[in-house]
């Protein structure tokens, strides 16, 4: 996982800033968790320990950074999430980053046919002050390459996990006996017959 963190940190965009964890977190700000009497703690706190721990948790985030207007800013993170659950549409994967089903490929899916495995790991994408004048489909575009690095590295898989579900070892069986081949012995003083129905004779 350390050569897909490698991969985002060299493809960070100008609309959003990257961040990635190979476990599972929220990367809230730390005076979020650590402050007891923040209005947020207990509710992030009882969402990440109710949520489980499958898929790709991601999420998009804005800062006053983007603009001081908090309109702005929703609009700006709504429009970055919605290009992220197109472009995992469009790779045959669900909201969550699992693999959805064959028939949701779109004709232009970058993936079509091919074998796919759930996404892991944890992915916030937090907008930048051009992503507010950025065409949408260069957000899509930036987005994609995101994407592209995080299905690559999910083909790799300790367990055999394909279309999401771990491969189970096949185990060999034996025929039944009365469907085993039975060897014939033929006796040494049996000589073959030839095409005329007589034993060939010995040489």
């Amino acid at each position: 996982m350390s050569r897909v963190i490698l991969q985002l940190t060299r493809q960070q965009s100008k609309l959003f800033k990257v961040s990635y964890a190979p476990d599972y977190k929220t990367f809230l700000p730390k005076f979020i968790i650590s402050d007891s009497s923040h209005p947020l703690n207990e509710t992030q706190k009882r969402r990440a320990k109710e949520r489980g721990k499958e898929g790709l948790w991601w999420h998009t985030t804005t800062g006053v950074d983007l603009s001081k207007s908090s309109c702005v800013r929703g609009w700006a993170r709504r429009r970055l999430r919605t290009a992220v659950v197109e472009e995992l549409k469009a790779r045959g994967y669900d909201e969550n980053g699992k693999v959805a089903h064959v028939g949701s490929l779109t004709s232009s899916s970058n993936v079509p046919n091919a074998t796919l495995f759930d996404l892991k790991g944890s992915l916030r994408l937090h907008a930048q002050a051009p992503l507010v004048p950025a065409k949408f489909v260069d957000v899509r575009a930036d987005v994609s390459k995101i994407l592209d690095i995080m299905v690559e590295a999910a083909k790799v898989q300790p367990n055999d996990q394909v279309h999401g579900q771990p491969t189970k070892p096949r185990v060999q069986r034996n025929p039944p006996m009365h469907m085993q081949s039975k060897r014939i012995a033929i006796p040494s003083n049996r000589m073959p017959r030839g095409s005329n129905g007589h034993q060939m004779a010995k040489t």
